[in-house]
């Protein structure tokens, strides 16, 4: 099965992001839109251009903070770590109503100059949590060269574990083709039964298999050890992330695999 997936992925995702590049080049691909061939590999608009229908604020109702801008959802940085930083009380991030287990979906997005953001998946809600990374992995999505983080050593910039397309805190892409802030950028997450991977501009970047003794011992060492519910459940919420930073984010799109 995890053969079949990769093969069906180099051969649709990778041809067509050769064939049509960059959807901000494109004159010829609509926003927000399925095509054809979508529709048939049972694709679904996971966004439909206009308002946040399918969407709400984690652990929280309606979505405030974001807005549709021309067919682009716009997170206005209103939020951050609320983990870390006191001054921020309740996460801005957004999630799906829907809950999640097996999928594939992709997405468009860019940052601004030092921005942050993410995309986590099988996040839980609910009073024990106060933030989704807590729960769900993270797809990467950051200004990797110009962010300005400082280690509490003192060591200025990103490790690798922290940029885009990273899962994050716990792999690595070997090499990547990253747009930089302010073009845009198209990513995919595949998780099917613990099997995961992640794309950025039509190239896989790994994959890995939860559960593994490799997942385990990256799992519950370094910076997870401080969230025991983190990568537990198989079934949760999708998630964009508010870090204290403009984050745009179109053509989402989604396949059930269950």
């Amino acid at each position: 099965m995890k053969k079949i997936v990769s093969i069906f992925l180099v051969t649709i995702y990778g041809m067509c992001m050769v064939a049509c590049g960059s959807r901000s080049s494109s004159t010829e691909v609509k926003d927000n839109v399925l095509t054809e061939e979508e529709k048939a590999e049972g694709y679904t608009l996971l966004f439909n251009g206009k308002d946040f229908t399918g969407w709400k604020m984690f652990n929280g109702g309606d979505v405030k903070g974001w807005q549709v801008e021309d067919g682009v959802i716009v997170g206005y940085g209103n939020g951050g770590d609320v983990i870390a930083d006191t001054t921020i009380k309740v996460s801005t991030d957004i999630v799906t109503v829907k809950n999640y287990h097996n999928f594939q979906i992709k997405w468009d997005w860019k940052i601004g100059a030092q921005g942050n953001s993410g995309f986590l998946y099988h996040v839980q809600e609910g009073p024990k949590y106060k933030a989704p990374f807590e729960t769900g992995p993270e797809y990467q999505l950051i200004d990797d060269d110009n962010y300005p983080w400082v280690s509490e050593t003192g060591k200025e910039g990103l490790e690798d574990w922290q940029k885009t397309g990273c899962n994050y805190a716990m792999y690595v892409p070997e090499t990547k083709q990253v747009n930089p802030p302010g073009e845009w950028n198209s990513s995919m997450v595949l998780y099917k039964d613990g099997y995961v991977e992640h794309w950025l501009n039509g190239e896989k970047l790994f994959s890995f298999q939860e559960g593994s003794e490799d997942w385990k011992m990256r799992r519950y060492s370094g910076k997870w050890e401080a969230f025991p519910d983190y990568g537990i459940s198989t079934t949760g919420k999708l998630c964009f992330q508010d870090h204290g930073s403009k984050v745009y984010v179109k053509n989402v799109k989604i396949k059930d695999l269950d």
